[in-house]
């Protein structure tokens, strides 16, 4: 993506105005769309409660809920998410992680709900190497992914295991129901305060087709210039904003097929605007991932034995009518134009160099 189109600086006064059409005119669409899909799928989520509200928007994570996340650390500090796909191997974003800091900087933490210091030496794993997509763009986020072999093989336990891995012919579906879980900011603001126990969010899968469309008129992009590429998703809400923020960054998205949990993306981008000196998350649109089973013949090529779930059917599918009710809520957005001065962003935690005078990149 060229960054022309969110790499100037034009906060308005007025841009909430340019989104009450469309979340007036949809807010009971996808208040029925949450409540009727989360109810048929709630009891495949191993009994957690419906998500109504906070990782903003989200609830707290139950202690070993989610046994493959973890948290990358760098210098003692969280940065990202990530998830545990082997005893020796953990999977994250690549916008995480500078070429120019050595491995042993970095640290994992796993198998805990809250972050801790040193205190808790026995939660963390050291880096041995970290390997970036050969491919990967920080301007597009294209293969936005990357692999962390650690120095020791980790011993799985109740609360430390690895999570499932798709297979490159099964593609998600859009109304499907996942959940996105990591520690990053609970407001939408930039610079609010992370979170102290990782969070948990149920957030619904999005056609790529119809995301495109909504945020490529957002980011005034001409047609064919899709900011959502082949190996990206679109999950969260059309109604204010569900879903990752900073801090997220390299964190897994999941959803359920047959009782095995798989890694379905990896918390990748999201819009922004700012206004009056502070950067907020733009409401009505929704995440973006990494789509990891896109880039499974580069993970079999670094991960030795690594296998994936196969499957002729759908994975985890939404019933009919949560997929159809989704495009008249998109089609609706549609009619009322997003307002144009946006910022693409990856979303860890800690700031480095801005991309352009108003894009900002945060590590």
């Amino acid at each position: 993506m060229e960054p022309a189109g969110f790499g100037q600086d034009r906060t308005r006064q007025g841009w909430i105005m340019g989104h009450l059409c469309s979340l007036l005119a949809t807010a009971l669409l996808v208040m029925s769309l949450v409540q009727g899909a989360s109810t048929s799928q709630n009891q495949a989520v191993s009994g957690k409660q419906l998500v109504s509200g906070r990782i903003f928007s989200g609830q707290d994570a139950k202690d070993g809920a989610w046994p493959w996340q973890v948290s990358v650390q760098r210098n003692g500090f969280h940065i990202c998410g990530g998830s545990l796909i082997s005893e020796s191997w953990v999977v994250s974003a690549a916008h995480c992680f500078a070429p120019s800091v050595a491995n042993s900087s970095y640290r994992v933490q796993l198998g805990e709900k809250r972050i801790f210091g040193q205190t808790r030496l026995h939660a963390f794993a050291l880096v041995k190497r970290i390997i970036l997509h050969p491919r990967y763009d920080n301007v597009t986020s294209e293969a936005d992914i990357a692999l962390v072999e650690l120095k020791n093989p980790i011993a799985f336990t109740a609360t430390i295991s690895p999570v499932g891995l798709l297979d490159a012919s099964v593609r998600v579906p859009a109304g499907d129901t996942c959940w996105v879980t990591g520690w990053g900011n609970i407001s939408p603001q930039k610079n609010s305060s992370l979170a102290e126990t990782l969070q948990e969010l149920e957030v619904l899968t999005i056609n790529s087709t119809i995301c495109n469309d909504h945020f490529r008129e957002a980011l005034q992009k001409p047609a064919g210039d899709n900011p959502v590429k082949d190996d990206m998703l679109c999950a969260g809400s059309v109604e204010g904003y569900k879903g990752f923020a900073w801090g997220d960054g390299g964190g897994p998205l999941v959803c359920k097929k047959d009782g095995t949990w798989y890694l379905a993306g990896i918390a990748s981008w999201f819009l922004t605007t700012t206004l009056n000196g502070v950067t907020r998350v733009v409401p009505g649109y929704p995440g973006v991932y990494n789509r990891l089973n896109a880039h499974n013949d580069w993970i079999k090529a670094n991960v030795p034995g690594v296998t994936f779930i196969r499957s002729s059917a759908t994975p985890s599918g939404a019933s009919p009518s949560a997929i159809i009710l989704l495009l008249p809520v998109f089609l609706r957005l549609t009619l009322c134009p997003p307002p144009p001065f946006l910022d693409w962003v990856p979303i860890p935690h800690q700031p480095f160099l801005a991309l352009g005078a108003a894009r900002s990149c945060h590590l």
